[in-house]
């Protein structure tokens, strides 16, 4: 006899269990939405991190990222990363998905909810409340929290007189658990109402201990400008933007494929700084030939004598520190009976020990087209030291030279001129060549085809260039080797060890990029790395092209690099275009 009872009982149970475990694996999907940061600066990046954790993630979308008011997205560093456990004896699966946002302007924000959908179930992340903060107030203390890192425009002075220099330091501040391993400036700044001039920046930038608001910060300047006003009023120095590549030693990298070390980029801008420019004070009975600074002037004429007709220069040489590009030429009085043509004008700047000096030379050319003695009178210079806040006057003694016939010259007279032709005489003979066909002539048809041969060769060029020129993808991949090997060219011979690498990276990245036809700004080394290895390019030199990119990204803070190493990176360099080129 079967028991059909103890059966019945056993799969009521069985069902029981299963029907527990969906249950439970349905309640054990968790999704959690954080930032890295709630109180963000304006222009920092911060990062949503959405983590999705079961015993069972069997299906899973992506999440789709709704605009969040504040915060600009950046669609090229998503990352993603999983992590597989056990917790009490029990399974778990964690995927997480993180999203680069830069903070646009100061006010306080939320991240609305964020829906995903797993194992064919929608869940929803809880909102996030977070503040943009202004970042002037690291400055006076009143920040909600000190970042971490950040960057300022230091001006040497904020009240200028027109034409002096002033010296614009790049500075950054960084915590002493931030490591800084490269950084890049974003091309474009402009100093609107100066002249710029770049000083000579040191290969490495050296740090030192300050102590900012109660918080210890280390300090690194990293560029330097000589800038020099050139009209008065109030004048703006715009922010000045930096890309800097760094790891936090507090965080744990989510960089799945170790391309990164653990390391993040930060786009980072200064705060707009404003100078008050005043004019030099008034100028007593003497030329003002916009020379502020520390200066000597000096005069000469060679030769002191010379024939009628022959040139002769009147050097003046001004040489010091201070606004040398911007000097003026003094303006003399020269005798009527001179014939004048236009100055001459030579320049050698230095950059030296934060100023720019130098020397400039203009060279008045004349001509006598007289004999006689010829003077050209004393001459009263004003320039303006900015130390001693006067003007310093310099008086250029008059210059004389003789000018004389040259006896040796000899006088053409009309006579001399007439050209003697004698007309031709006698009989003209003519003779009558003899005639071919032109169907007999070769080069009647050859004459035929030049115009054919004309069109298709002119038709085959337009084809070329209107591909050329509206094909943007097209021109980038063409021109991509020209491209990379001119950077690499500048990479030469480039003596900073540290703009050399980074035109290297340049170099390497732009030809990549160019024959992908990928974007050239804001792509990783990862990205381009992942592309290539797409390519199917073979495993040593994609080893040597992920070498020089980490070399490339830490060599501003790494030890001293001799100029052998460089040169042979260039030529590896060169090397890995040649083998990319037959792959991409």
């Amino acid at each position: 006899m079967i028991k059909t009872g103890k059966k019945l009982a056993s799969l009521f149970i069985f069902f029981l269990f299963v029907l527990s475990c969906q249950k439970s694996n349905a309640q054990s999907v968790s999704v959690q939405a954080t930032l890295t940061e709630t109180n963000i600066f304006e222009g920092e990046s911060v990062q949503l991190d959405i983590a999705i954790s079961g015993t069972s993630l069997s299906s899973l979308e992506r999440p789709e990222i709704p605009t969040i008011e504040g915060l600009r997205y950046l669609p090229n560093r998503t990352i993603s990363s999983s992590n597989y456990s056990y917790i009490n004896g029990k399974p778990s699966l964690t995927q997480t998905f993180g999203f680069q946002f830069i903070a646009m302007s100061p006010g306080s924000f939320n991240v609305p909810s964020i829906k995903i959908k797993v194992n064919n179930k929608e869940y929803a992340a809880k909102p996030i409340s977070f503040k943009i903060l202004d970042p002037k107030t690291i400055d006076n203390g009143d920040a909600e929290r000190s970042p971490d890192i950040y960057v300022r425009l230091e001006a040497s002075t904020k009240n200028p007189v027109v034409g002096e220099q002033v010296v614009a330091d790049i500075v950054l501040y960084f915590k002493s658990e931030v490591e800084v391993s490269n950084y890049n400036t974003v091309p474009g700044w402009k100093a609107e109402g100066f002249w710029k001039e770049e000083l000579n920046n040191p290969a490495q930038a050296r740090s030192t201990s300050v102590i900012i608001n109660g918080i210890r910060y280390k300090r690194a300047r990293l560029l330097q400008y000589a800038l020099f006003p050139t009209k008065p009023g109030e004048l703006t120095l715009s922010p000045y933007s930096l890309s800097v590549r760094v790891r936090n030693n507090r965080r744990t990298s989510r960089d799945p494929f170790n391309f990164s070390f653990g390391q993040e980029n930060k786009e980072l801008k200064t705060l707009p700084v404003t100078l008050n420019v005043e004019r030099p004070p008034g100028i007593e009975n003497a030329e003002y030939i916009g020379a502020v600074g520390d200066f000597e002037i000096k005069r000469t004429i060679k030769p002191t004598s010379a024939y009628v007709g022959e040139s002769v220069e009147i050097i003046t040489e001004i040489k010091g520190t201070g606004n040398v590009p911007l000097l003026n030429k003094p303006e003399y009085e020269f005798p009527e009976s001179l014939e004048l043509y236009n100055p001459q004008e030579n320049s050698a700047i230095t950059r030296d020990n934060r100023k720019i000096g130098g020397s400039k030379v203009f060279t008045d050319i004349v001509i006598a087209r007289n004999d006689g003695l010829y003077t050209i009178p004393e001459k009263r210079i004003a320039t303006y030291n900015p130390s001693s806040d006067k003007y310093e006057y310099t008086v250029l003694p008059e210059i004389t030279f003789n000018a004389e016939i040259d006896p040796n010259a000899t006088v053409t007279t009309l006579e001399d001129m007439r050209l003697d032709i004698d007309p031709v005489t006698g009989l003209a003979n003519w003779e009558q060549k003899s005639v071919i066909p032109l169907k007999n002539r070769k080069s009647v048809f050859v004459l035929m085809a030049v115009p054919f041969l004309l069109f298709i060769g002119a038709f085959g060029y337009k084809t070329y260039y209107d591909k050329l020129t509206n094909d943007s993808g097209f021109a980038r991949s063409t021109k991509a080797r020209e491209m990379a090997f001119s950077i690499l060219e500048e990479a030469k011979k480039t003596e900073d060890i540290k703009e050399s690498y980074h035109k290297i990276q340049k170099a390497l990245s732009r030809f990549i990029a160019d024959k992908l036809n990928l974007p050239i700004a804001g792509i990783s080394a990862q990205r381009l790395l992942e592309e290539v290895k797409d390519k199917k390019l073979n495993s040593s030199a994609l080893a040597d092209l992920k070498r020089i990119f980490e070399k490339c990204e830490t060599v501003a803070y790494a030890p001293n690099i001799s100029k052998e190493d460089m040169e042979t990176d260039i030529q590896k360099s060169r090397e890995l275009i040649k083998e990319l080129g037959k792959v991409l």
